[in-house]
């Protein structure tokens, strides 16, 4: 594709008093995260608690690592107006672009009409949307990030964009593996950024772990790369922890991880799949909690495994014992747990005093509390 490279140092705004000088040259920090995404980090930081980020807040130190491979566009009743664009992003386009071009005046340009195509929708203009765009053998992601005069409505979108040429359909595998991560990324970026996220921004991010998983099922070859290169292992008892962990990093909590490797089992145990991940989640009594008991459970009652073995020899024991009265039973607490069976004709019969730690029994007297709550 031919293109040109604009004049990006004219420091003073135009007509429409927009500053284009985003020409500092600083070195980029470590590539460890896909450039768009380090570009939605950055938007995240000027946003803070604004509807939109301002655009007035942008500096050339904080552009510097985006500007070859950016497309900074006024957003008017007119159209998109071109109001910086880098030397990568003129290649995509097969005209020489200048600033305060309209973005469609290049109708001949896929790459121009599929970015006219996202701004048709309120989304596209007023949200930080991901995008694919290919054509032919060129692989080309990215991301839209609107800016604000006022942080009410949105009057600008700033476009970052990697793109790369494929040399065959072999690359595509992989290709479709770092697009699911990408969205990983992101999504495990709106629960890190925004307070903590929320429970509807985790179960998207679990989401896009899911669909990982999924595509390097698909992709098995390709996958093994993706974690030679993240410096990760694959690991059979484990399935889902590769996938999260390039979710939300490599030193994450593992606890977390733990119960959220779980939780997917169970959702995929019950026939889930990632695009219905979230809606289950919120469905599933006691959300991720009560995925990971429930899982928990199933592997317990699977046969053949150490801990149902375990578990139908205590089962055994206890159905053997002899009845115990409960005025034998002895306690030093003021409560206790009680093991009881059913009895023939009906009722229960005790076992005896449940050999269970003090935080156990807190958690029972407190559920069964609620249950004998007057309404």
């Amino acid at each position: 594709m031919a293109g040109t490279r604009n004049d990006i140092s004219d420091p003073q705004p135009g007509k429409a008093g927009v500053r284009d000088d985003f020409s500092a040259e600083t070195h980029a920090e470590g590539e460890e995260r896909r450039l768009h995404l380090r570009a939605f980090d950055y938007w995240l930081s000027l946003k803070g608690e604004l509807e939109f980020p301002l655009f007035k807040d942008l500096r050339p130190e904080g552009l510097a690592p985006y500007r070859h491979n950016s497309l900074l566009l006024e957003l008017t009743e007119g159209g998109a107006i071109v109001r910086y664009v880098g030397d990568h992003i003129s290649m995509l386009v097969d005209a020489p672009i200048a600033k305060g071009t309209n973005l469609s005046a290049f109708p001949d340009s896929a790459f121009a009409q599929a970015l006219l195509g996202q701004f048709d929708t309120d989304e596209g203009r007023g949200r930080a949307v991901e995008f694919e765009f290919v054509e032919d053998l060129l692989d080309c992601r990215g991301i839209m990030l609107p800016f604000s005069h006022t942080g009410l409505k949105p009057h600008f979108s700033m476009v970052v964009v990697n793109f790369r040429r494929r040399e065959g359909l072999e690359h595509v595998e992989t290709f479709a593996l770092e697009e699911a991560v990408s969205s990983c990324e992101r999504a495990a970026g709106q629960v890190v950024h925004l307070d903590g996220g929320s429970r509807g921004s985790l179960y998207r991010a679990l989401a896009a772990a899911f669909a990982l998983h999924e595509e390097a099922e698909r992709t098995p070859d390709a996958f093994k790369a993706l974690l030679k290169e993240a410096g990760l292992k694959q690991q059979k008892r484990a399935p889902f922890t590769p996938a999260l962990k390039l979710t939300f990093g490599k030193d994450y909590d593992k606890t977390r991880l733990t119960e959220y490797a779980a939780a997917l089992a169970y959702a995929k145990r019950n026939g889930v799949a990632a695009d219905g991940l979230a809606e289950f989640l919120e469905k599933e009594p006691g959300g991720i909690k009560g995925c990971v008991r429930e899982e928990r459970a199933a592997r317990r009652g699977e046969s053949g495994t150490a801990s149902a073995t375990l578990q139908q020899k205590a089962e055994a024991a206890l159905a053997a014992a002899p009845e115990a009265s409960l005025e034998s039973l002895k306690t030093d607490t003021e409560f206790c747990l009680v093991i009881a069976r059913p009895k023939e004709g009906g009722g229960l019969e005790a076992i005896g005093v449940a050999d269970v730690g003090q935080n156990t029994i807190d958690a029972a007297i407190r559920r069964h509390a609620e249950k004998i709550k007057t309404p």
